[in-house]
């Protein structure tokens, strides 16, 4: 690390939060960049991709990154909300699958197994997405902020 003139300490940059969402958000990214590769779903694929080459940007504090990924956040955070809008009207359909599967007994105790895991699925990716929302928009804010702004080199 480059010492200071006249104090002999090594710089050191404050700390911020926000660094830590934009790592955050590039490793899920690029989770999900893997299973939509493993998927073939080339969009979704498309997409991470370049989240992950934005959120790259922003933590090499480049300054045609943190605009895009202001609004990348912002974008993001109404898909999870329109998702989970969508994920919610699906409320009652497990009750409805379990009535099923015990109307008919020769699907066995399996059949309510797949649907108590696929239940589980749906609770978790709808608790991700209430915590994604706040989280991204507070990204987006953050990277608004002049002191953050301030950040990126020129």
């Amino acid at each position: 690390m480059p010492l200071t003139a006249g104090t002999g300490m090594a710089s050191a940059r404050r700390f911020s939060a926000w660094p830590v969402g934009v790592w955050i958000l590039l490793l899920l990214a690029a989770t999900g960049a893997v299973q939509y590769l493993q998927h073939a779903e080339y969009g979704y694929l498309l997409a991470a991709l370049l989240i992950v080459v934005v959120c790259a940007g922003c933590i090499l504090r480049q300054a045609w990154a943190r605009p895009i990924l202001q609004v990348l956040a912002l974008l993001l955070a109404l898909w999870a909300a329109l998702s989970g809008v969508l994920m919610l009207q699906q409320w009652g359909d497990f009750d409805i699958a379990r009535q099923h599967a015990q109307a008919q007994p020769q699907l066995g105790d399996v059949a309510l197994w797949m649907i108590a895991r696929a239940q589980r699925t749906w609770q978790v990716g709808l608790a991700l997405k209430a915590i994604a929302i706040p989280l991204l928009l507070w990204l987006a804010w953050q990277l608004g902020r002049p002191a953050v702004r301030a950040q990126f080199k020129r």
